[in-house]
């Protein structure tokens, strides 16, 4: 078990952190209630040696607008997690924290 947690650690630090794609399924996954539309994503690490990424997004509120938003990632068994940041869920009309 020790072994498999430190493949993961390592493949997380050697990550490039996630794409849009990888993104918006942790999104999905955090929220599976509401559809969310972001743009504009863009993913670095948190802090040098850190497993977590911070990504800056864009997230369309329910009127439309567009809001700038930053979220916490981090790879957890081969998936890009939502640790936090913003989300629409909870059928709130604008982006709510977790």
């Amino acid at each position: 078990m020790k072994t498999l947690f430190a493949l993961a650690m390592l493949a997380a630090l050697q990550s490039g952190g996630p794409t849009a794609a990888q993104f918006e399924a942790a999104l999905a996954a955090a929220c599976p209630e509401q559809r969310a539309q972001t743009r504009n994503v863009a993913c670095a690490r948190a802090e040098q040696g850190s497993i977590q990424f911070e990504c800056r997004y864009e997230l369309r509120a329910a009127d439309g607008s567009w809001a700038r938003h930053a979220a916490i990632l981090q790879q957890a068994e081969g998936e890009w997690v939502w640790i936090d940041g913003p989300t629409p869920c909870e059928g709130e009309s604008e982006a709510i924290l977790n």
